[in-house]
Parts: structure tokens; C-alpha cells; sequence
């Protein structure tokens, strides 16, 4: 989901630029930084996944502007590494995304909102929930967590997208619910299937390059 700038008008661009730059100020002021680069199994993870990540960006198929589809990683980054090292990663793939195919960096602030910080916020607190409220067991982390919760921020953020559009674009109900909610379920499986199947590697594999799970919590005595 690539949206346009012609979609919009100047203000609300304005704005949404505005209120991502103040959520992306915050999350380079309060991240991990010194845990990130003490650990060169996680730093090397990141630097990984957001070359793969940039890659599968550019894979993307649609029809009409603001009705393309690609996978997004806001769940995965966030489980990985963190909302705020996720949010600053996928912010620079998006700017480089960007730049490569010729968008206005205008738009960084709307897609920047829709596609990376309502999902990874929405996962964020699901994780929390998790972890204060259920047992902290390894398959409720990566079923949960991992392939349940990408899927419902997916929901979420197609939701919200949806009434984006419908609220400040010329798009009517009928377009959106062709054009984009229609094919949605097959993002939806896909988007799920990836970040589940990728931090179930990790934490099988190298459990240290996963920020939001630890073997003493989740495997230890189990």
C-alpha cells in the first residue's frame, strides 16, 4: 500500500508528515541503541531484514493508485527488535523505496502512519498483553504473537486505510471494498505466514537476535 500524494490535499499531508516525524522523533530518542549494538547476532539480523525487506517492497501488485499490495514486516520488526528500532528501520527502507521509484516524500508521513505505526503499535500492545496477562510459553509467543498478531495488524491497518481513503480521497465505499478490501485476505495469509515463519526461525535458531523474547522466560524449565 503505496499512497499517492494526489489522493490527498497539502493540509492533511502536512499534518500526517507532522505527527510521524513527533512518533519517529520519539522512537530514535527512546530505542535500544546500546542493547542493539552490543549484540552483533541482532544487529546482523536487522541489517538482514531490511535488505529482504526492501526487496519484497518493490515486489508489489495493484491496480488503481493506493490499491497496491506488498509485504509490509511491522509485526516482525517489532517482535525483533522493538517498536522503536522497528519503526526506525522501516522508516529508512520506506525513504529509500521512495527515492528509488520516484515518490514524493510527501507521502512518507500518511503511509508512514497506516502502514508502519498503527500496525507495530496495535502488536506492541498485543505483546504486552500477552506477556502481563498469559503464561509466557513459546508457542503462544510465535502463534500468537507472531502469525496471529501480524494478521490482526493487518486488519487493523486495512481498516484504517479504508476509512482513510473513504474519509479524504474521492474513492466511494464500492471502489474500496473491490479494489482493495477484496483481494485482502491473501496480504492478510501472507503477511502472517512471513513474520510467524521468520521469528519462529529466529527463536529456534538465534533466540539472541530476538529483542522480545528470552529462552530463561520462554524455554527454561518449560
Amino acid at each position: 500500500m503505496n499512497l499517492p500524494a494526489q489522493l490527498f490535499s497539502s493540509d492533511s499531508l502536512l499534518l500526517s508528515c507532522a505527527l510521524f516525524a513527533w512518533l519517529l522523533y520519539q522512537a530514535v530518542l527512546c530505542a535500544p541503541w546500546k542493547k542493539l549494538f552490543d549484540n552483533p547476532i541482532m544487529f546482523n539480523a536487522l541489517i538482514g531484514l531490511m535488505f529482504a525487506t526492501a526487496a519484497f517492497w518493490q515486489l508489489n501488485a495493484g491496480i488503481r493508485p493506493g490499491f497496491n499490495f506488498h509485504l509490509i514486516g511491522s509485526s516482525l520488526f517489532l517482535l525483533m527488535f522493538g517498536w522503536q528500532i522497528g519503526l526506525t528501520a522501516l522508516t529508512l527502507i520506506m525513504v529509500g523505496t521512495w527515492l528509488y521509484s520516484g515518490m514524493s516524500l510527501m507521502t512518507l508521513g500518511i503511509n508512514g502512519l497506516l502502514m508502519l505505526a498503527v500496525p507495530m503499535l496495535f502488536a506492541e500492545l498485543l505483546l504486552r498483553f500477552c506477556q502481563r496477562y498469559l503464561p509466557k510459553n513459546f508457542f503462544i509467543f510465535v502463534l500468537l504473537n507472531g502469525f496471529a498478531g501480524a494478521a490482526l495488524a493487518t486488519m487493523l491497518m486495512m481498516a484504517a486505510t479504508s476509512l482513510v481513503l473513504l474519509a479524504f480521497t474521492h474513492y466511494t465505499w464500492p471502489e474500496i471494498q473491490y479494489h482493495y478490501l477484496t483481494p485482502a485476505p491473501i496480504l492478510l495469509f501472507a503477511e502472517a505466514f512471513a513474520s510467524g515463519a521468520v521469528v519462529t526461525g529466529f527463536t529456534v535458531s538465534q533466540p539472541e537476535a530476538v529483542m522480545n523474547f528470552s529462552v530463561d522466560d520462554y524455554l527454561t524449565g518449560k
